[in-house]
């Protein structure tokens, strides 16, 4: 199956095979927080992730960083985890083909 044309239209198309966590440490690594497994276990929205992002900024030491800024660095590791970049994000999209709508 090809997978450019086989993820529903509202995900990245994250495949479940490590990209999200790849992406989940970058993210951490980039702002200086730590996600709880469980916490990262139950995102599966853009949305829900830069909720819990701004969230944890400012706590522990971790800068603070402006909305536009923290929206377009998750846009950024979503692509380097795979996500395509043609690809029209907002805060429903999901990770994966599954759970889109």
């Amino acid at each position: 199956m090809n997978r450019l044309f086989s993820h529903k239209a509202n995900s990245l198309g994250l495949w479940g095979d490590g990209d999200e966590i790849e992406m989940i440490e970058a993210i951490e690594r980039a702002y200086a927080i730590s996600f709880e497994k469980v916490e990262a276990e139950q995102l599966t929205t853009m949305g829900q992730l830069f909720d819990l992002v701004k969230s944890k900024i400012g706590r522990g030491g971790a800068a603070a960083v402006a909305d536009d800024a923290l929206w377009t660095g998750l846009l950024k590791y979503a692509h380097d985890a795979g996500a395509d970049p043609r690809r029209a994000v907002d805060r429903n999209t999901t990770f994966f083909s599954r759970n889109a709508e």
